[in-house]
C-alpha cells in the first residue's frame, strides 16, 4: 500500500484516558473468567476486543469501560457464587469451556467488520450518570444506550434528512479544546509511522471523538491510521480498509468542506473498494478544498502510479515535494516511483538518502528491498527485507527472509527462488499470505499459469495485494495475457487523462 506522511494534556479528571487492559490474561482477570471463556465470548457474543500490532500480549487489548457496558447489556444468567471461575476446582465448574454463557439477546456482530472503537460520552450535565458507548460511523447497535442517543451516532443516508446529527450533542468548550489537543497528539504519533506510534494514534483519535463526537478531523485521523496500520503493522487489510472507509465517510458526513476527510475517503475508496473513479473524484475534491496539502498530492500520485497516468503521477509527486521538500514520506515514495519508471540510480540514491537520515523509518527499507529484488541484488534484498521485518514485527516476512537466505547460501539465485517460493506457497496454503507475493516468484521461475491462478484467487477474495499487479515489474510481464486483461477490466478505472489535462 502507498504511504501517507505542546504534547502535554491537562491533568484533569475529564482528560484521563480510558483504562486499557493489555493481553488476554489481564482481560480475563478483569472479568473474573478463564481466558478460554473470554476468547469464546469474543467469538460468539461480540465481546469488545481490539487487535493491535506488536505480537505477544500487545496483540489484543480491551477498554475497561467498554467491557463494563457490554456486561451491563449482557447480564450473565449464572447462579450467585462467591467462587471465582479461576479457583473452581471442585468438579462443579472447573472446566472453563463449560462455564455458564451469557444470554444472547441478538445475533452476534462480526467483530472484524466494525470499527473497533466504542465511543463513550460522559453526560455529566444531564444527571443521567450514563456512560454512552457506541460504534460511531458504522450503523451497528450501541451497547446499553437509550434509543434517542443511538440515533445521534448512527450512519445516515446522505440523501435523506438527518434529524439527529451527532453535532446536536452539547459539548463544552473545554471538552472541544481537549478533543483538539488529542487530535493534534494523534497526528504527532501518526506521523512517526511505527506499529507502536500508530497504536497510540488510534487511542488518541478515539479519545478525541469521545470528548467531541462531532469532530470530523478526528474521524479523518482515525481513517488515516487504519490506512497505515495494514502497511506498517500486522492488521489484516480487510479489517483496516473497511474501518477506514467507515471512519472517512463519517468525517465527510460531519464536514463536507474538510479536505482531509475527502483525502482519507479517496485513499480508502481505492484501497478498500478498488473504486478508482470514486477515488479520483474525492482526491480532486480534496485538492479543490486545500491545494496546499502535500499528503493529498502524494496519495493521489501513489494511488494512480500506473503507466497510463504517468503525467498525473509526476505532477502530483513534484507538487507534494514542492510543498514539503524535506518529508521522508514523500521522498521515499518518489524513490520507488523513480526506480520503477527506469530512473534506477536516482531512485536508489533517494531511498538511501532517506534511510541514512532516519534508519528506523520503514519505507526506505521496504523500497530498497524491492529495488534490490529488481536488480537481482539478492544480498541487498535479504538485508533490507530483514530490516523491514524487524521494524514492523512481521513474522511472516521474517520467516520467508530466513528461508530465502538459506536457499541463497546453498544454491545462489536458483536456491533463493526455490526456497522463497516454497516458503511463500506454504504460508499461502495456510492462509497467512496472499497469492500475489507467490505469483511474483512464480513469474521469475517461469510458472506463468500458476502466477495467473494466484492473482485470480486474490482478486476473487478481494485481497489488497492483488493491486501489486498494477505496479510490480515482474507481474506487469503478464499484462498481455487475456486472463490478466480480463481482471483489469473489472476494476473501476476512469479514463486516463489527455496530455492537455
Amino acid at each position: 500500500m502507498p504511504l501517507a506522511f505542546s504534547d502535554d494534556r491537562p491533568k484533569t479528571e475529564s482528560a484521563a484516558p480510558a483504562r486499557r487492559l493489555d493481553g488476554w490474561k489481564t482481560i480475563a482477570t478483569y472479568l473474573d473468567k478463564a481466558e478460554r471463556t473470554v476468547k469464546r465470548w469474543e467469538a460468539d457474543r461480540g465481546l469488545p476486543i481490539h487487535r493491535v500490532p506488536g505480537g505477544g500480549n500487545a496483540a489484543v487489548y480491551a477498554i475497561a469501560a467498554e467491557l463494563d457496558a457490554w456486561l451491563e447489556s449482557n447480564r450473565a444468567s449464572e447462579p450467585e457464587s462467591n467462587t471465582s471461575e479461576h479457583t473452581k476446582a471442585d468438579g462443579i465448574s472447573a472446566n472453563p469451556d463449560v462455564a455458564p454463557d451469557l444470554p444472547q439477546k441478538s445475533p452476534p456482530r462480526e467483530p472484524t467488520r466494525a470499527l473497533p472503537f466504542l465511543l463513550k460520552r460522559r453526560l455529566l450535565l444531564t444527571g443521567f450518570g450514563l456512560l454512552l458507548v457506541g460504534v460511531a460511523a458504522t450503523g451497528l447497535p450501541f451497547v446499553g444506550a437509550p434509543t434517542k442517543y443511538l440515533q445521534l451516532f448512527s450512519r445516515t443516508d446522505p440523501t435523506k434528512p438527518n434529524s439527529h446529527p451527532a453535532s446536536t450533542i452539547v459539548v463544552s468548550n473545554a471538552e472541544k479544546s481537549l478533543a483538539r489537543d488529542l487530535y493534534l497528539k494523534g497526528r504527532f504519533e501518526w506521523n512517526k509511522r511505527t506499529p507502536e506510534s500508530l497504536n497510540r494514534a488510534l487511542d488518541d483519535f478515539t479519545q478525541s471523538i469521545v470528548h467531541d463526537p462531532a469532530s470530523a478531523p478526528s474521524y479523518a485521523g482515525l481513517a488515516d491510521t487504519y490506512l497505515l496500520l495494514h502497511e506498517y503493522s500486522l492488521m489484516p487489510d480487510n479489517e483496516a480498509e473497511s474501518r477506514a472507509i467507515a471512519a472517512s465517510k463519517k468525517a465527510v458526513e460531519l464536514n463536507d468542506s474538510l479536505a482531509e476527510a475527502h483525502r482519507s475517503l479517496a485513499f480508502a475508496e481505492i484501497w478498500g473498494n478498488w473504486d478508482y473513479r470514486a477515488g479520483e473524484k474525492e482526491f480532486r475534491r480534496a485538492i479543490e478544498l486545500d491545494p496546499h496539502d502535500p499528503l493529498t498530492h502524494l496519495w493521489f500520485a501513489t494511488a494512480f502510479n500506473m503507466p497510463e497516468w504517468s503525467s498525473v503521477t509526476l505532477n502530483e509527486f513534484d507538487r507534494a515535494q514542492e510543498l514539503d521538500p524535506s518529508s521522508p514520506v514523500v521522498l521515499a515514495n518518489k524513490s520507488i516511483w523513480l526506480f520503477q519508471t527506469g530512473q534506477r540510480q536516482a531512485g536508489l540514491d533517494l531511498a538511501r538518502q532517506v534511510e541514512r537520515n532516519d534508519p528506523d523509518f520503514v519505507a526506505p527499507h521496504r523500497y530498497l528491498a524491492r529495488m534490490n529484488w529488481g536488480l537481482r541484488n539478492y544480498p541487498g534484498f535479504l538485508i533490507e527485507s530483514e530490516k523491514t521485518a524487524n521494524l514492523t514485527h512481521d513474522r511472516v516476512l521474517m520467516e520467508t527472509t530466513v528461508a530465502a537466505r538459506a536457499g541463497f547460501r546453498r544454491g545462489g539465485e536458483e536456491g533463493l527462488l526455490n526456497d522463497l517460493y516454497l516458503a511463500r506457497k506454504r504460508l499461502y496454503t495456510d492462509g497467512k499470505l496472499a497469492g500475489t507475493p507467490v505469483a511474483e516468484i512464480c513469474v521469475r521461475l517461469g510458472k506463468k499459469e500458476e502466477a495467473l491462478h494466484l492473482i485470480q484467487d486474490d482478486f476473487a477474495h478481494h485481497r489488497a495485494e492483488f493491486l501489486w499487479t498494477l505496479t510490480v515489474p515482474d507481474l506487469l510481464t503478464l499484462k498481455n495475457d487475456p486472463q490478466y486483461q480480463e481482471l483489469m477490466s473489472k476494476l473501476n478505472f476512469p479514463a486516463p487523462p489527455t496530455s492537455s489535462q
